[in-house]
């Protein structure tokens, strides 16, 4: 079987779209004859990869990815797109699009009315013309209300060598790593608790650190928004990490925490378990469910006081850090494993050929 992945993604590192389409498209070569086509720039490490700017380009595509069994959308609101899928039409070839969250009810309350109008004038016909919608978690395909099929194929992580092995006795380190979008990520209801229990972390010297890039004023925005809950001293903002930092922190916190209203499949969470930590996440994130069965963390409704309870409960409970932590790197690794993702997505795609 022959897969064409199509994407428009950019380098941006921080991105979870960008990070994550280049390792679907390896893992899946396991399994499947696959390629990616981005219509912006060449990304790195990825095999059988061209860039491609329109329709014309993929039909000149060298064999056999000219003429694909199946095509793989990545996103759903690029303008191009809208050519390529009816050219794929007129020559009845498959279709599926991973929305990577977009297509969510939250995500569609977002912008509402420009996505309202562009679904009606635009991108309905794309997206109700797919053979399916594959979603990230059944979480995001509970909340996802286009297409005619849906399925589950989710995002995976590498395993690293390296794992969380101490915790602190005295204190309390939470972490936040990703962008700094206060809506999407619940970063307002996370500083909102902070708030509720600062006399607490206080009491118990535990604090909050976040990680993220600048990007519209949003480094600025969350500034803005610790100075008027004061407190300033207990949750520091800190500018974005990579690489080897990035797992430094990692490794060096004690509770990695995400309060996501919604997502597809975050890959930030599927990382810090990866290492050994332990998660305190939202329902919003998809993964709330998948932490409490597996007991790698603390879940909660995504609502700002139920975070308090859990970030309460966390420090409270540090005698199950390494537990949790096992847990966590197990469970992570039986479930989410790029060997065992790719097979399964591979799997599914066979369905719609």
């Amino acid at each position: 079987m022959v897969v064409l992945h199509l994407a428009a993604i950019q380098k941006n590192p921080f991105s979870g779209v960008c990070a994550v389409v280049p390792q679907h498209v390896n893992a899946q070569q396991a399994f499947a004859t696959v390629a990616l086509v981005n219509l912006n720039v060449e990304v790195e490490n990825v095999e059988n990869q061209f860039v491609c700017k329109d329709v014309y380009d993929i039909k000149n595509l060298p064999s056999p990815f000219n003429t694909p069994n199946l095509v793989v959308f990545h996103d759903v609101y690029q303008p191009s797109y809208l050519k390529i899928f009816k050219y794929l039409k007129s020559v009845r070839i498959p279709y599926v699009i991973i929305p990577h969250g977009c297509l969510t009810t939250g995500a569609q309350k977002k912008k509402w009315l420009k996505k309202k109008v562009a679904n009606f004038l635009l991108f309905n016909r794309f997206i109700n013309g797919a053979e399916a919608i594959q979603c990230l978690s059944e979480r995001e395909m509970e909340s996802t209300h286009f297409g005619k099929h849906k399925f589950v194929g989710t995002n995976g992580i590498h395993i690293p060598t390296e794992r969380k092995t101490s915790f602190r006795t005295n204190a309390t380190k939470f972490v936040y790593i990703g962008r700094l979008d206060a809506y999407h990520k619940g970063l307002d209801l996370l500083l909102d608790a902070v708030k509720e229990i600062a006399d607490f972390m206080r009491e118990n010297n535990a604090a909050l650190n976040l990680y993220g890039p600048d990007y519209q004023g949003r480094f600025a925005n969350v500034e803005n928004m610790i100075a008027e809950r004061a407190i300033g001293d207990i949750v520091t903002l800190h500018p974005a990490v990579l690489g080897e930092e990035k797992k430094a922190i990692l490794l060096d916190a004690d509770v990695f925490i995400q309060t996501s209203r919604f997502e597809g499949m975050p890959m930030g969470i599927l990382e810090a378990l990866s290492y050994g930590l332990p998660c305190l996440v939202t329902e919003g994130t998809t993964l709330g469910t998948f932490v409490s069965q597996n007991k790698a963390g603390w879940s909660c409704e995504t609502d700002a006081s139920k975070i308090a309870e859990a970030m309460r409960a966390a420090i409270q409970e540090k005698e199950m850090w390494p537990q949790k932590s096992d847990r966590a790197r197990h469970s992570v690794s039986e479930q989410f494993a790029w060997e065992r993702v790719a097979e399964e997505i591979v799997s599914q795609y066979r369905k719609y050929v």
